[in-house]
Protein backbone atom coordinates (compact mmCIF):
# COMPACT_ATOMS: atom_id res chain seq x y z
CA UNK A 1 0.00 0.00 0.00
CA UNK A 2 1.30 3.47 -0.88
CA UNK A 3 1.26 6.27 1.64
CA UNK A 4 -2.15 7.99 1.37
CA UNK A 5 -2.17 11.57 0.22
CA UNK A 6 -3.46 14.27 2.54
CA UNK A 7 -6.89 14.45 0.89
CA UNK A 8 -7.45 10.73 1.44
CA UNK A 9 -6.50 11.09 5.10
CA UNK A 10 -9.09 13.86 5.37
CA UNK A 11 -11.68 11.56 3.80
CA UNK A 12 -10.86 8.75 6.23
CA UNK A 13 -11.00 11.13 9.21
CA UNK A 14 -14.44 12.36 8.11
CA UNK A 15 -15.74 8.81 7.72
CA UNK A 16 -14.46 7.68 11.11
CA UNK A 17 -15.94 10.75 12.80
CA UNK A 18 -19.36 10.12 11.22
CA UNK A 19 -19.68 6.33 11.25
CA UNK A 20 -23.00 6.58 13.06
CA UNK A 21 -24.44 9.19 10.71
CA UNK A 22 -26.00 8.83 7.28
CA UNK A 23 -23.79 10.58 4.74
CA UNK A 24 -23.21 10.58 1.01
CA UNK A 25 -19.94 10.16 -0.86
CA UNK A 26 -20.34 13.77 -1.97
CA UNK A 27 -19.97 14.88 1.66
CA UNK A 28 -16.82 12.79 2.04
CA UNK A 29 -15.41 14.32 -1.14
CA UNK A 30 -16.22 17.82 0.09
CA UNK A 31 -14.49 17.17 3.42
CA UNK A 32 -11.46 15.85 1.54
CA UNK A 33 -11.37 18.78 -0.87
CA UNK A 34 -11.71 16.55 -3.94
CA UNK A 35 -14.23 15.79 -6.63
CA UNK A 36 -16.17 12.55 -6.24
CA UNK A 37 -14.41 11.11 -9.29
CA UNK A 38 -10.95 11.82 -7.91
CA UNK A 39 -11.96 10.67 -4.42
CA UNK A 40 -13.02 7.25 -5.71
CA UNK A 41 -9.81 6.85 -7.70
CA UNK A 42 -7.37 8.14 -5.08
CA UNK A 43 -9.13 6.41 -2.18
CA UNK A 44 -9.01 2.99 -3.80
CA UNK A 45 -5.38 3.45 -4.81
CA UNK A 46 -4.33 4.55 -1.31
CA UNK A 47 -6.53 2.37 0.91
CA UNK A 48 -7.01 -0.64 -1.34
CA UNK A 49 -10.80 -0.69 -1.34
CA UNK A 50 -13.71 1.50 -2.39
CA UNK A 51 -15.16 4.22 -0.17
CA UNK A 52 -18.38 2.24 0.30
CA UNK A 53 -16.62 -0.98 1.27
CA UNK A 54 -14.35 0.90 3.68
CA UNK A 55 -17.36 2.51 5.39
CA UNK A 56 -19.13 -0.84 5.77
CA UNK A 57 -16.01 -2.57 7.08
CA UNK A 58 -15.25 0.13 9.65
CA UNK A 59 -18.85 0.17 10.88
CA UNK A 60 -18.88 -3.58 11.37
CA UNK A 61 -15.41 -3.74 12.93
CA UNK A 62 -16.33 -0.97 15.39
CA UNK A 63 -19.53 -2.83 16.21
CA UNK A 64 -17.60 -6.06 16.87
CA UNK A 65 -15.29 -4.27 19.32
CA UNK A 66 -18.24 -2.65 21.07
CA UNK A 67 -20.04 -5.97 21.37
CA UNK A 68 -17.00 -7.40 23.11
CA UNK A 69 -16.12 -4.60 25.52
CA UNK A 70 -19.54 -3.03 26.19
CA UNK A 71 -21.54 -6.01 27.47
CA UNK A 72 -24.25 -3.79 28.96
CA UNK A 73 -24.94 -2.00 25.66
CA UNK A 74 -27.70 -3.65 23.64
CA UNK A 75 -27.18 -4.96 20.13
CA UNK A 76 -29.86 -2.56 18.90
CA UNK A 77 -28.10 0.45 20.42
CA UNK A 78 -24.78 -0.54 18.86
CA UNK A 79 -26.49 -1.15 15.50
CA UNK A 80 -28.02 2.32 15.45
CA UNK A 81 -24.87 4.04 16.70
CA UNK A 82 -22.69 2.55 13.96
CA UNK A 83 -25.05 3.72 11.24
CA UNK A 84 -27.61 0.95 10.65
CA UNK A 85 -31.31 1.73 10.44
CA UNK A 86 -32.38 -1.36 12.41
CA UNK A 87 -30.95 -4.25 14.38
CA UNK A 88 -32.24 -6.64 11.70
CA UNK A 89 -30.29 -4.91 8.91
CA UNK A 90 -27.25 -4.77 11.13
CA UNK A 91 -27.45 -8.46 12.09
CA UNK A 92 -27.74 -9.47 8.43
CA UNK A 93 -24.71 -7.38 7.39
CA UNK A 94 -22.72 -8.58 10.40
CA UNK A 95 -23.46 -12.26 9.65
CA UNK A 96 -22.44 -11.85 6.01
CA UNK A 97 -19.18 -10.10 6.93
CA UNK A 98 -18.06 -12.10 9.96
CA UNK A 99 -19.92 -15.40 9.53
CA UNK A 100 -21.68 -15.22 12.92
CA UNK A 101 -24.46 -13.18 14.49
CA UNK A 102 -23.75 -10.19 16.76
CA UNK A 103 -25.05 -12.13 19.77
CA UNK A 104 -22.56 -14.93 19.12
CA UNK A 105 -19.69 -12.48 19.64
CA UNK A 106 -20.73 -12.32 23.30
CA UNK A 107 -20.73 -16.11 23.65
CA UNK A 108 -17.65 -17.11 21.65
CA UNK A 109 -16.83 -20.76 21.12
CA UNK A 110 -13.19 -20.21 20.21
CA UNK A 111 -13.74 -21.73 16.79
CA UNK A 112 -13.64 -20.22 13.32
CA UNK A 113 -17.25 -19.67 12.17
CA UNK A 114 -18.52 -22.55 10.06
CA UNK A 115 -19.87 -20.43 7.20
CA UNK A 116 -17.63 -18.74 4.65
CA UNK A 117 -17.90 -15.08 5.55
CA UNK A 118 -17.16 -12.10 3.34
CA UNK A 119 -14.24 -11.35 5.64
CA UNK A 120 -12.62 -14.66 4.73
CA UNK A 121 -13.57 -14.51 1.05
CA UNK A 122 -12.47 -10.94 0.35
CA UNK A 123 -9.76 -10.31 2.92
CA UNK A 124 -8.39 -13.83 3.55
CA UNK A 125 -8.61 -13.16 7.27
CA UNK A 126 -10.61 -15.46 9.54
CA UNK A 127 -12.57 -14.00 12.46
CA UNK A 128 -12.35 -15.91 15.74
CA UNK A 129 -14.58 -14.06 18.26
CA UNK A 130 -12.77 -15.49 21.29
CA UNK A 131 -9.66 -13.59 20.21
CA UNK A 132 -11.37 -10.32 21.14
CA UNK A 133 -11.23 -11.36 24.80
CA UNK A 134 -8.15 -11.48 27.01
CA UNK A 135 -9.61 -14.28 29.16
CA UNK A 136 -12.46 -16.69 28.39
CA UNK A 137 -15.75 -14.84 28.29
CA UNK A 138 -17.16 -16.91 31.17
CA UNK A 139 -14.11 -16.43 33.44
CA UNK A 140 -15.36 -13.60 35.65
CA UNK A 141 -12.56 -13.98 38.20
CA UNK A 142 -9.93 -13.84 35.49
CA UNK A 143 -11.52 -10.72 34.04
CA UNK A 144 -11.48 -9.04 37.45
CA UNK A 145 -7.82 -9.93 38.00
CA UNK A 146 -6.90 -8.41 34.64
CA UNK A 147 -8.96 -5.31 35.44
CA UNK A 148 -7.28 -4.93 38.83
CA UNK A 149 -3.84 -5.16 37.21
CA UNK A 150 -4.64 -2.32 34.81
CA UNK A 151 -6.22 -0.28 37.59
CA UNK A 152 -2.78 -0.17 39.24
CA UNK A 153 -1.26 1.24 36.03
CA UNK A 154 -3.91 3.92 35.50
CA UNK A 155 -4.14 7.67 35.67
CA UNK A 156 -6.61 10.09 34.06
CA UNK A 157 -5.76 13.11 31.93
CA UNK A 158 -7.76 15.87 30.28
CA UNK A 159 -6.65 17.30 26.96
CA UNK A 160 -7.75 20.25 24.87
CA UNK A 161 -6.81 18.23 21.81
CA UNK A 162 -3.66 16.95 20.16
CA UNK A 163 -2.18 18.48 17.04
CA UNK A 164 0.22 16.09 15.38
CA UNK A 165 2.55 16.02 12.41
CA UNK A 166 2.20 12.54 10.97
CA UNK A 167 3.54 10.07 8.45
CA UNK A 168 1.59 6.96 7.44
CA UNK A 169 3.27 3.58 7.42
CA UNK A 170 3.20 2.14 3.89
CA UNK A 171 2.66 -1.41 5.20
CA UNK A 172 0.54 -1.14 8.32
CA UNK A 173 2.04 -2.71 11.43
CA UNK A 174 4.87 -4.53 9.64
CA UNK A 175 7.98 -3.94 11.83
CA UNK A 176 10.39 -2.93 9.06
CA UNK A 177 7.85 -0.48 7.64
CA UNK A 178 7.29 1.02 11.10
CA UNK A 179 11.02 1.51 11.67
CA UNK A 180 11.45 3.15 8.26
CA UNK A 181 8.41 5.39 8.82
CA UNK A 182 9.70 6.60 12.18
CA UNK A 183 13.17 7.32 10.82
CA UNK A 184 11.72 9.36 7.96
CA UNK A 185 9.28 11.23 10.20
CA UNK A 186 11.89 12.28 12.73
CA UNK A 187 14.35 13.36 10.02
CA UNK A 188 11.72 15.43 8.21
CA UNK A 189 10.39 17.04 11.42
CA UNK A 190 13.88 18.08 12.49
CA UNK A 191 14.51 19.56 9.05
CA UNK A 192 11.31 21.60 9.42
CA UNK A 193 12.09 22.55 13.06
CA UNK A 194 8.88 20.87 14.21
CA UNK A 195 10.61 18.96 16.99
CA UNK A 196 13.74 19.26 19.10
CA UNK A 197 16.37 16.63 19.75
CA UNK A 198 13.91 15.10 22.22
CA UNK A 199 10.99 13.87 20.14
CA UNK A 200 7.51 13.69 21.71
CA UNK A 201 6.56 10.56 19.78
CA UNK A 202 3.08 9.06 19.46
CA UNK A 203 1.70 6.21 17.40
CA UNK A 204 -1.89 5.84 16.25
CA UNK A 205 -3.14 2.39 15.20
CA UNK A 206 -6.48 2.58 13.41
CA UNK A 207 -7.37 -1.10 13.24
CA UNK A 208 -7.57 -4.20 15.43
CA UNK A 209 -5.30 -7.05 14.31
CA UNK A 210 -8.05 -9.41 15.51
CA UNK A 211 -10.50 -7.95 12.98
CA UNK A 212 -8.61 -6.33 10.13
CA UNK A 213 -6.58 -8.14 7.49
CA UNK A 214 -2.89 -7.14 7.49
CA UNK A 215 -3.05 -5.32 4.14
CA UNK A 216 -5.73 -2.93 5.47
CA UNK A 217 -4.19 -2.04 8.84
CA UNK A 218 -3.29 1.64 9.09
CA UNK A 219 -0.66 3.16 11.38
CA UNK A 220 0.40 6.78 11.77
CA UNK A 221 3.70 7.77 13.32
CA UNK A 222 3.17 11.17 14.94
CA UNK A 223 5.16 13.95 16.54
CA UNK A 224 3.60 16.41 18.96
CA UNK A 225 5.27 19.81 18.75
CA UNK A 226 5.58 22.99 16.75
CA UNK A 227 3.53 22.75 13.61
CA UNK A 228 4.83 24.11 10.34
CA UNK A 229 2.48 26.42 8.46
CA UNK A 230 2.49 24.09 5.45
CA UNK A 231 3.51 20.45 5.72
CA UNK A 232 5.15 19.11 2.58
CA UNK A 233 3.91 15.68 1.44
CA UNK A 234 4.02 12.95 2.53
CA UNK A 235 3.70 14.62 5.96
CA UNK A 236 0.22 15.63 7.06
CA UNK A 237 -1.42 17.25 10.06
CA UNK A 238 -3.79 15.30 12.28
CA UNK A 239 -5.96 16.50 15.16
CA UNK A 240 -7.23 14.22 17.90
CA UNK A 241 -10.30 15.61 19.63
CA UNK A 242 -10.27 17.00 23.14
CA UNK A 243 -11.56 14.91 25.99
CA UNK A 244 -10.84 12.90 29.09
CA UNK A 245 -8.38 10.04 28.72
CA UNK A 246 -7.61 6.90 30.68
CA UNK A 247 -3.84 6.44 30.47
CA UNK A 248 -2.24 3.07 31.21
CA UNK A 249 1.50 2.49 31.60
CA UNK A 250 2.75 -0.53 29.69
CA UNK A 251 6.21 -2.00 30.29
CA UNK A 252 6.88 -5.23 28.48
CA UNK A 253 7.50 -7.01 25.23
CA UNK A 254 6.75 -5.24 21.96
CA UNK A 255 4.85 -8.26 20.74
CA UNK A 256 2.64 -8.09 23.84
CA UNK A 257 1.15 -4.67 23.04
CA UNK A 258 -1.82 -6.05 21.08
CA UNK A 259 -2.67 -8.41 23.96
CA UNK A 260 -2.48 -5.49 26.40
CA UNK A 261 -4.99 -3.50 24.36
CA UNK A 262 -7.23 -6.57 24.17
CA UNK A 263 -7.04 -6.97 27.95
CA UNK A 264 -7.94 -3.34 28.64
CA UNK A 265 -10.85 -3.38 26.21
CA UNK A 266 -12.29 -6.75 27.26
CA UNK A 267 -11.48 -6.72 31.00
CA UNK A 268 -10.88 -3.23 32.39
CA UNK A 269 -13.64 -1.41 30.51
CA UNK A 270 -16.43 -3.91 31.35
CA UNK A 271 -15.41 -3.77 35.01
CA UNK A 272 -15.28 0.03 35.03
CA UNK A 273 -18.00 2.66 34.84
CA UNK A 274 -16.66 3.98 31.54
CA UNK A 275 -16.82 3.16 27.84
CA UNK A 276 -14.34 4.11 25.10
CA UNK A 277 -15.08 7.42 23.43
CA UNK A 278 -13.74 5.86 20.25
CA UNK A 279 -11.56 2.91 19.29
CA UNK A 280 -8.48 4.84 18.28
CA UNK A 281 -5.39 3.21 19.78
CA UNK A 282 -2.94 5.93 20.85
CA UNK A 283 0.55 5.04 22.06
CA UNK A 284 2.77 7.62 23.76
CA UNK A 285 6.34 6.38 23.70
CA UNK A 286 8.07 7.04 27.01
CA UNK A 287 11.39 5.65 25.83
CA UNK A 288 13.01 6.53 22.52
CA UNK A 289 12.73 3.12 20.87
CA UNK A 290 12.27 -0.54 21.83
CA UNK A 291 15.36 -2.15 23.30
CA UNK A 292 15.93 -5.90 23.16
CA UNK A 293 12.31 -6.39 22.23
CA UNK A 294 11.07 -4.43 25.28
CA UNK A 295 9.21 -1.13 25.35
CA UNK A 296 7.89 1.38 27.87
CA UNK A 297 4.89 3.37 26.70
CA UNK A 298 1.57 4.87 27.68
CA UNK A 299 -1.71 3.69 26.18
CA UNK A 300 -4.26 6.50 25.86
CA UNK A 301 -8.02 5.84 25.61
CA UNK A 302 -10.57 8.60 25.24
CA UNK A 303 -13.36 7.73 27.69
CA UNK A 304 -16.98 8.65 28.30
Amino acid sequence: MNRPRLEVERAVSFIQAHLGDPFAVAQVAQAAGMSEFHLHREFHQAIGESVGRFVTRKRLETAALRLACEPSTTVTTIALEVGYSSSANFAKAFKIHFGISPKEVRAPSGQVPGGISRLLQQYEHAFIPAQLFSVPFTDEQGRRREAEHWQQCLRFERSNGFHFTCLASPNGYEPEALAETWDQLVDRCRQLDICDAEVDAWGIAHDSPDLTAPSFRRYHACVLGRTARVLPPPLFAKTVLAGRFAVFLYQGAVDGVAAAYRSIYSCWFPESSLVPGDYLAMDHYVTDAPRDGQIEMEMWFRVE
